[in-house]
């Protein structure tokens, strides 16, 4: 049987905790690679031993198979149920893929376990757990919240009534138990003011429209030199957009493949399985290994889709955060902005079942306008037509202009560093996207004075022209670029 950390088994007591104050559903919310599936494995292995039916809930095959392996390794006698699989039904234990359950009798368990639990508030799970009124439940998840920020609470619509927080990666990445992170992105966000917003993200029709071929060639270029033959997973927005990026790696000497739903069990497998083996170099996935893959040797992973979800942006990064032999960090490619939205993988996280991450205290922080890239180097907000600063009109709604550039890295202490930079220092700065809101978090500025910055160092003499200029430090500012 394996051992719990000292974190995992902190866990374990804090959520029996949990259950002797009353509650009937708590969450656990862990990083992944931070154990989740030893936890509940500890918790079924003490069910079972009392005489409970336990019932394991996912959502992927790859989780069934992850969620056995971890059951057996606990010493804890368990069957599945998901196509494909031997069936056991006398096992007081059972890993269910939860598409298969809602064709079939839900057996009957004392405890459900539901992994990735911010898509508990999905039909088929709702269905599945009605069936169930008086078991007692068990979510754990790295991201408690749904993919669209909603939290999962009793209040907020979902189910869970208490959470248990475990150390976060910044803890985990100290300890060891994780691998640290680099990250490179560009000093920009992309130009999205065109796409639509569907369920909280980002709509994936626009968004295969303005991913141009240009940033797949430039993916290439930053894999070749800053992560070179690594084990590697590429983020796309569409199976198309998936299957250009394979043939883009292809073409430029490496081992790629396209990996998503269309392809058969036996094409899957062996796709993800290649990673680990050295078979494939570069693995292009389109919403389908964001969750349920275990591959440690992963050594970098390329952002290709923009999301607005914190969630899936977590997810992602997280395939490749877990520890390896001769693996030193996790590289991340940002080619489309994320990191600059949702923040470094180990920033610190206020999780809460009321609404997903809770701001901390003070932090007044608002999303960045939409806004587009004029040529002339002037950012321009999206309700205008023309450019502010040269008149030209604005480009089609769905295209973007891909700049010419690359990716520079990201780091706790750079952003500390602007942070604390008096102002005439960041004047005389050239600062990115990121250490600029960071600047203006720490003086308490308006967010849209980083657009109105960008747009100043980008084309300074925009500074003198008429209607245009910072005003008092700090004040919403007055170009015509912002103020429409």
């Amino acid at each position: 049987m394996t051992e719990l950390r000292p974190y995992q088994a902190a866990c374990v007591a804090e959520l029996r905790a949990a259950y002797a104050a009353g509650h009937r559903a708590p969450l656990l919310a862990l990083p992944t690679g931070g154990g989740k599936t030893h936890v509940f494995s500890s918790i079924a292995a003490g069910a079972q031993a009392k005489g409970k039916r336990v019932l394991v809930l996912v959502h992927r095959r790859e989780l069934v198979r992850q969620a056995a392996a971890k059951l057996a390794e606990a010493g804890v006698h368990h069957g599945i149920i998901a196509a494909g699989f031997l069936a056991e039904p006398a096992a007081p234990v059972q890993v269910a893929s939860v598409q298969t359950l809602a064709r079939r009798a839900v057996p009957a368990a004392d405890l459900v376990v539901i992994d990735e639990a911010h898509h508990a508030r999905a039909a088929q799970w709702r269905a599945v757990l009605e069936a169930l009124p008086k078991a007692k439940l068990l979510g754990v998840t790295a991201t408690p919240a749904r993919l669209d920020g909603k939290g999962l609470g009793i209040e907020a619509g979902g189910l869970f009534d208490a959470l248990v927080v475990g150390p976060g990666i910044a803890e985990l990445t100290r300890e060891g138990f994780l691998s640290p992170a680099r990250c490179f992105a560009p000093a920009q966000r992309l130009d999205l003011s065109g796409v639509r917003t569907r369920g909280g993200d980002y709509a994936a029709g626009d968004l295969e429209q303005v991913m141009a071929p240009s940033i797949t060639g430039d993916a290439v270029a930053e894999y070749r030199q800053r992560a070179d033959h690594l084990p590697a997973l590429a983020f796309c927005v569409s199976v198309a957009h998936a299957q250009a990026v394979a043939e883009a790696f292809r073409a430029a000497g490496y081992r790629a493949r396209a990996v998503h739903g269309g392809l058969s069990m036996a094409e899957r497998d062996a796709a993800i399985g290649g990673l680990a083996t050295g078979a494939v170099e570069v693995l292009a996935s389109c919403d389908l290994v964001s969750e349920g893959l275990d591959v440690p040797a992963v050594g970098a992973v390329i952002l290709l889709r923009p999301t607005k979800s914190l969630v899936l942006h977590m997810q992602q990064v997280g395939r490749g955060l877990r520890p390896a032999a001769g693996k030193r960090e996790l590289t991340m490619l940002d080619h489309v902005g994320n990191t600059l939205a949702h923040g470094l993988p180990d920033a610190e996280r206020r999780w809460t079942l009321a609404g997903g991450e809770q701001a901390a205290a003070g932090d007044k922080r608002k999303p960045a306008a939409p806004v587009w890239h004029c040529e002339c180097g002037c950012i321009n907000p999206s309700v205008l037509r023309a450019c502010a600063a040269c008149g030209e009109a604005r480009p089609g709604a769905r295209e973007i202009e891909m700049v010419p550039g690359v990716l520079a890295e990201i780091t706790a202490a750079r952003l500390e560093r602007a942070r604390r930079m008096s102002y005439r220092e960041m004047l005389r700065a050239r600062l990115s996207e990121a250490e600029l809101r960071a600047f203006a978090k720490g003086r308490g500025y308006h967010h849209r004075w980083v657009q109105h910055r960008l747009c100043e160092q980008e084309r300074p003499a925009l500074s003198g022209a008429p209607g245009c200029g910072p005003g008092k430090r700090g004040s919403w500012p007055t170009c015509r670029s912002f103020v429409g």
